[in-house]
């Protein structure tokens, strides 16, 4: 009978339903497309992420448990910050030496069932919290004596609490004493004798009533200022400062002790009443702007100010309060306003800044999320005009501007703990890793309606495996450099990240990572996919801290005999679907199995096939080297001497056919398994019909 060909020109990715499309994979693990043919290269690995060292210094054995890259002014500033062992550093290398600083010690180390530290770029600052440790902020910049000194401040995010009260030394009115001195417990001060001075300088400086008899009574609070310009909640109250003038005339001032804060405060501002004894008539509970101290340092301040020279009435104890929640875990930039969950406890409550203030929080700037069963809150990620906010088993969206916020539900029974598998991706959307499949949020909000919905719904064998206690270990990101929205999660009751999915934008579908211990992961830069390594059993020669995505065939790299040495390459597996060449219920005799790859040198590579679902016993072909077949062989890369006026050619598309003994099979699957470089495009497969039918069901 005359033979038939069943082909494809160009492969798709997995498919883990069934019947499968002929152009689908049932495996496809550690391939990557490439751009210029559309097809799949096995050209990827892993290296340490400081080339040309023979030690992984500057980095400890412990895991990874944080990564977050920092890019400001194009690039010009960016660092890397790491978490391993309870420290967070900065990691920089500007003498061309890797070297870590210590910016935050003494930290609580997330477990598997925890997301760990996350980071938020605000402005100047870096925001950095974990539910745990003391929600905090760094600068990073500027960068002096780097060598020989720690450079890194870490500062409190927010307020712990209002400042102390200040204290007010008590007036001396005696017009007879000397001009300052100390009586007592307490120090007096007096102005000049007002009579002596030029009538219009009378308003300028001293306070109370300036008549024989008369009564003046004050009161002060005080705010902090930190670096971000935030001010803090007023203090409590001074006790009362009154005296009697004695003589007509005389003015007075009053010298106050002021608190000094923690290291972000770099000025204190000091607020007081207006006279409110009788004569005086003013409010006793309204303070107004004196003065504001420029530094942390000073704590006498002289108070001569008169009333009519006061300034703007203070703050009101709404409009500024201790931190809201100093066990927050997530954070989230929202149109100028940090956005913070409420920590463990208070899963359902979000708390919003003051716009350009991240440490700044007034009493009424928060909402309670529905109480529909979504559970906790468990990330924060801005998209569009909206932030989203995503919840256990549920998303909401919250709309508006300060303070007139509003959160609404975006969609039920579908939400995520892997906090950090929310990434935005170039032409698709939001994607997210869930419980049963990754979801993408994939329109503009603004002008569509909401659309959520499960990109991976052929994959679900893959999804069955998931841990779910550890899933919150997951991390993602988006390459634009390589195409590909990578996702590492634990399966199989794995506690750290041990199987990757890579969604590859060119060709709209999805491949498998396998022996990549990838924890989280960050793109530097210029472009590059960074990893920290997730497991800490290892020792100093074997690899570990931060490793790179590469085209090098390579598994990471350890030390022998103090030189670095490659690992073997990563094992590559591509498995097409099960093929019935249009109709399973009849029999097939298939002969050979063409593959259209790019040449790729002398490398003999063989190929497995199986018949009718039997995987226990697969058939092998001998292996063909990846050259073209009826020309004479290329000259490789592997084979050319440099400087010796040689050169290798370019890879070119050709035709190698497998030849393949196979019986009379309803079904048919081509394998290929190497650990060599190799690149697939499409296939073609000849097989006879014989009009042979299946054999008839068994009976009972």
């Amino acid at each position: 009978m005359k033979d038939t060909n069943a082909k494809v020109d160009k492969l798709k990715g997995i498919v883990e339903n069934f019947p499968q499309p002929i152009d689908a994979l049932q495996e496809l693990i550690n391939w990557q497309v490439d751009q210029y043919t559309g097809g799949w290269t096995n050209r990827i690995g892993y290296e340490i992420y400081k080339i040309g060292s023979n030690t992984f210094l500057p980095f400890t054995t412990d895991r990874v448990d944080s990564l977050f890259n920092v890019q400001r002014h194009q690039g010009a500033q960016d660092s890397i910050l790491f978490e391993q062992g309870g420290t967070l550093y900065q990691l920089n290398d500007f003498d061309g030496t890797l070297k870590k600083n210590a910016l935050s010690e003494n930290r609580t180390k997330p477990r598997s069932s925890e997301v760990g530290t996350q980071y938020c770029q605000f402005g100047k600052y870096i925001l950095y919290a974990n539910g745990y440790d003391r929600p905090s902020k760094s600068r990073l910049w500027p960068v002096t004596s780097y060598v020989t000194t720690n450079y890194l401040i870490e500062y409190p995010l927010g307020f712990d609490a209002a400042p102390s009260a200040p204290v007010a030394w008590n007036v001396e009115t005696d017009p007879t004493a000397t001009a300052a001195g100390q009586n007592s417990a307490c120090i007096w001060f007096r102005t000049e004798n007002i009579p002596t001075l030029p009538k219009d300088d009378m308003k300028q400086k001293g306070m109370g009533i300036s008549t024989e008899d008369s009564e003046s009574k004050y009161r002060y609070k005080v705010s902090f200022v930190n670096t971000a310009g935030a001010e803090s909640p007023l203090s409590a109250s001074s006790s009362t400062i009154s005296w009697v003038a004695l003589a007509s005339e005389l003015l007075y001032g009053i010298a106050i002790e002021i608190p000094t804060g923690n290291n972000d405060v770099i000025a204190r501002r000091i607020y007081r009443t207006k006279n409110y004894s009788e004569e005086g008539a003013a409010d006793a509970e309204t303070y107004y702007f004196v003065a504001e101290v420029p530094n942390n340092t000073e704590d006498i301040y002289i108070d001569d100010l008169p009333d009519i020279a006061l300034g703007s009435q203070a703050p009101g104890p709404l409009d500024s309060i201790p931190f809201p929640s100093m066990l927050c875990r997530y954070l989230g930039s929202y149109k100028d306003c940090l956005f913070i969950d409420g920590g463990r406890d208070d899963d359902l409550t979000l708390y919003y800044s003051l716009p350009s203030k991240p440490d700044q929080f007034a009493a009424l700037n928060f909402m309670t999320l529905s109480h529909r069963q979504g559970g906790g809150l468990t990330g924060l990620f801005s998209y569009f005009n909206h932030l989203l906010v995503f919840r256990e088993y549920s998303i909401d969206i919250v709309r508006g501007s300060y303070p007139n916020f509003l959160a609404t539900n975006l969609v039920q029974h579908i939400g995520t703990r892997a906090t950090n598998t929310i990434v935005g991706v170039e032409g698709v959307g939001v994607l997210f890793l869930s419980y049963d499949g990754i979801y993408s949020i994939n329109i503009n909000l603004d002008y569509s309606n909401p659309s959520v919905q499960n990109v991976t719904p052929h994959l679900r064998d893959t999804f069955e495996r998931i841990n779910k206690d550890a899933i919150a270990k997951a991390s993602a990101v988006y390459s634009k450099k390589r195409r590909e929205y990578i996702v590492h999660f634990p399966v199989d009751g794995s506690p750290i990240n041990n199987l990757g999915l890579v969604y590859h934008t060119d060709k709209r579908t999805w491949s498998m990572r396998k022996d990549i211990p990838a924890g989280p992961m960050i793109v530097n830069q210029t472009g590059y996919v960074v990893f920290g390594m997730n497991d800490d059993s290892v020792s100093n020669d074997q690899e570990h801290g931060l490793m790179v995505l590469s085209h090098k065939r390579t598994a990471g790299s350890q030390v022998a005999d103090e030189e670095m040495e490659d690992n073997p390459p990563l094992t590559s597996i591509i498995r097409s679907a099960w093929l019935d060449m249009g109709d399973p219920s009849t029999k097939k005799k298939i002969h050979s199995v063409y593959l259209f790859i790019s040449s790729g040198g002398d490398q003999a590579i063989p190929l497995e096939y199986c018949m009718d679902f039997n995987y226990t016993s697969p058939e092998q072909t001998v292996g063909l080297r990846q050259q073209r077949p009826d020309f004479d062989d290329q000259v490789v890369y592997d084979k050319v001497v440099l400087d010796t006026e040689a050169f290798w050619e370019e890879p070119l598309i050709t035709t190698i056919r497998y030849d393949v003994y196979s019986k009379a099979c309803s079904h048919f699957q081509w394998k290929i398994e190497t650990t060599e470089d190799m690149h697939i495009i499409g296939y073609a497969v000849d097989f006879t019909g014989n009009g042979m039918r299946v054999i008839q069901g068994k009976k009972v």
